[in-house]
C-alpha cells in the first residue's frame, strides 16, 4: 500500500454538465463533522450520545491563473448574483475508483491578494449543502 501525495490529488468544480479541474492549487481541506447529541435520561449516572446533523465544510487556496477555467469558475460563482449551488469534487487519487469526495456547495468566500515578489493567491472557502458522496 502506497501513501499518496498532493501529486495525485485534485479539486474540481461543475461547469455545466461536467467537473472540470481546478489546475494551481495550493492547498485543499474538507471538514466533516457530525454533531453529538445527548440522550440521557433522568435517573441515569452516565451520560449517553447519539449521532446528531453532519456538517460539511471547506477551503483551499487557489493560485491564480486567468487561463484556466477551473479557477475563473470558481471565483466568478462568487460574483453572480445566481443562487444556483456550485458542484465541488475533491479527488484524493487519481489513480482509483475510490478516493472521491462530492457535493453540492456555496463557494462562501474568496478573498484574491497580492504580495510583492509572490504568486497571487486566492484563499477560498466553501460549505457543502446535504449530504457528500463518494469513498475514501
Amino acid at each position: 500500500m502506497a501513501v499518496k501525495t498532493s501529486a495525485t490529488a485534485q479539486l474540481k468544480v461543475l461547469s455545466g454538465a461536467s467537473y472540470i479541474t481546478v489546475a494551481k492549487v495550493r492547498d485543499v481541506r474538507l471538514d466533516m463533522n457530525r454533531d453529538a447529541l445527548e440522550t440521557t435520561g433522568i435517573g441515569q449516572k452516565d451520560r449517553t450520545y447519539a449521532y446528531g446533523i453532519r456538517g460539511t465544510s471547506g477551503s483551499g487556496t487557489l493560485l491564480y491563473d486567468s487561463t484556466d477555467s477551473g479557477t475563473r469558475e470558481v471565483l466568478n460563482h462568487i460574483l453572480s448574483d445566481t443562487e444556483t449551488l456550485s458542484g465541488v469534487q475533491l479527488v484524493l487519487d487519481t489513480g482509483t475508483s475510490t478516493g472521491t469526495i462530492t457535493g453540492d456547495a456555496l463557494i462562501t468566500a474568496a478573498g484574491p491578494g497580492v504580495s510583492v515578489g509572490d504568486l497571487i493567491s486566492i484563499p477560498i472557502s466553501f460549505t457543502i449543502s446535504g449530504k457528500p458522496t463518494g469513498t475514501f
